[in-house]
């Protein structure tokens, strides 16, 4: 079965779950992929295909935690050694893809690994869904985004996403076949 055939399957079965149960379903499912040393990038692959796409209003004016998810590909090794923080999202053309913290404690953009560039918000397909990813303006880079969970927003009272799954995309970018895979926070 192709990928698009496969998503399309399991957005059938997401649409027959109850809300209540999914998103318990989700919710535990993501917390034994956190507890976990080593993550199957299987198993994240999985989760995915059972999460809905992210949008780009959803994601831009918000900074975001990061967590890899170590899968045995070296990124995870990479962003450690660079004491990765996360992202901010200014908004849908203004994004600090590489946020880390530096000697000082303090959470701080580093351009040095993105080729000097920042990124933007668009909405682009993988595996067959449009999705919010965000484009490196200097690196042939993508990463995509789904929904985990969602908060209510205190200000405005609506939905939010509150974490979101993150899949790495772009030349250069798989490892013996996979990619890499990210977990981001709001923090706003």
């Amino acid at each position: 079965m192709s990928a698009d055939g496969v998503a399309s399957k399991l957005a059938a079965e997401r649409a027959t779950e109850a809300p209540s149960e999914l998103a318990a379903d989700l919710a535990a499912e993501l917390a034994e992929i956190r507890a976990l040393d080593t993550v199957p990038s299987e198993r994240v692959s999985a989760l995915w295909d059972r999460l809905s796409p992210a949008r780009v209003d959803d994601i831009a004016g918000s900074r975001w935690k990061g967590t890899g998810l170590d899968t045995g590909h070296p990124m995870f090794a990479m962003l450690g050694q660079m004491r990765w923080w996360g992202k901010d999202f200014t908004d849908a053309r203004k994004v600090d893809p590489i946020l880390v913290t530096d000697d000082s404690g303090d959470v701080v953009p580093d351009t040095s690994a993105t080729g000097g560039g920042g990124a933007s918000l668009w909405e682009v397909s993988f595996r067959g869904r449009p999705t919010a990813s965000m484009v490196y303006d200097r690196l042939p880079v993508i990463d995509h985004f789904v929904v985990v969970d969602t908060t209510t927003d205190p200000t405005t009272g609506a939905s939010r996403p509150s974490t979101l799954l993150a899949v790495m995309n772009g030349r250069g970018t798989v490892s013996d076949g996979e990619h890499f895979w990210f977990l981001l926070d709001r923090e706003d």
